[in-house]
């Protein structure tokens, strides 16, 4: 009799701890739905073309989670509150680098969360006022202009020209063109940049299309003497459209604390599956604050 009593009464605990998971003293969350983010450009920023993919949510300070729009989520919360929305991107262009992009304005406003409501937000953001553009004088290479702001370096067998024939806006991208007559490609930015160190961020947004041929980017980085050291960062896996890249640059210019300056170069090997292959590149912008 015991025996069963002790059964009966394990039983009984399982079933009112059970019951606690669903206790409807917890109440029902209020929800929201965010499905984009708008953004704007000023003159001279570059093009108003961005991938921002996450939206970070905080309410009262206390972050709530990072969401991959478009998204409903739950929130534990009643009444008025502060909210602030920070906006995320995928870095080097991998899903697994998720970060809030420090150029785009965070948001703020005040929410009033009702228990089963749902609200709607349509934020918007731009750049920062004080993040700077340094690849030329009008904040990118875009391919719209008379020259090309990206040199041929020694050892190149071929260069980057302006073209039409594949554009992802405006009307003009800059065409790499490998064949077995021209299978190597180096280019470097025209312009050597002074960029901040101590982990200040430093990132390089641009669009890319490369349908059957990886090309990399890195930063050939100048010393006080003069001498050049060659950093390859970044391999950039072939896909059938055009993607946007947040290129982060951030700890290899912190790497280099007493470098003069640095210039960006992009470099691409014909593969052996190719006999012929294109590489296009459009709205290169390098930032820091």
């Amino acid at each position: 009799m015991s025996g069963r009593f002790t059964l009966i009464l394990v039983l009984l605990i399982t079933f009112f701890t059970s019951c606690e998971v669903i206790n409807p003293d917890e109440g029902i969350p209020a929800f929201v739905r965010v499905d984009k983010v708008d953004f704007s450009v000023k003159p001279g920023e570059g093009t108003d073309s961005v991938d921002i993919s996450d939206i970070w949510f905080y309410v009262d300070g206390k972050s709530i989670g990072a969401y991959e729009m478009p998204v409903v989520f739950p929130v534990l919360e009643s009444g008025s509150h502060n909210v602030e929305l920070r906006f995320g991107v995928k870095l080097n262009g991998i899903a697994a680098t998720r970060t809030i992009n420090p150029f785009f304005v965070f948001e703020n406003l005040n929410l009033d969360f009702v228990s089963g409501d749902t609200i709607v937000l349509k934020p918007k953001t731009t750049y920062d006022s004080r993040v700077q553009f340094v690849w030329n004088s009008i904040g990118q290479e875009g391919f719209e202009e008379g020259g090309i702001s990206i040199d041929s370096v020694a050892g190149t067998t071929t260069k980057i020209t302006k073209t039409s024939a594949e554009v992802y806006e405006g009307s003009f991208s800059g065409q790499i063109h490998l064949d077995q007559s021209h299978t190597k490609y180096i280019g470097q930015s025209s312009k050597k940049f002074i960029l901040p160190k101590e982990g200040q961020a430093v990132v390089m947004e641009l669009h890319s299309k490369n349908t059957s041929n990886h090309f990399a980017i890195g930063m050939f980085v100048e010393d006080q003497s003069g001498r050049i050291t060659i950093v390859n960062h970044l391999v950039v896996n072939p896909g059938p459209e055009w993607k946007k890249l947040y290129v982060n640059f951030t700890e290899l210019v912190s790497h280099y604390p007493q470098a003069r300056s640095f210039r960006v170069f992009f470099t691409a090997e014909l593969e052996s599956s190719n006999t012929t292959t294109d590489i296009f590149l459009d709205n290169i912008k390098l930032m820091h604050y």
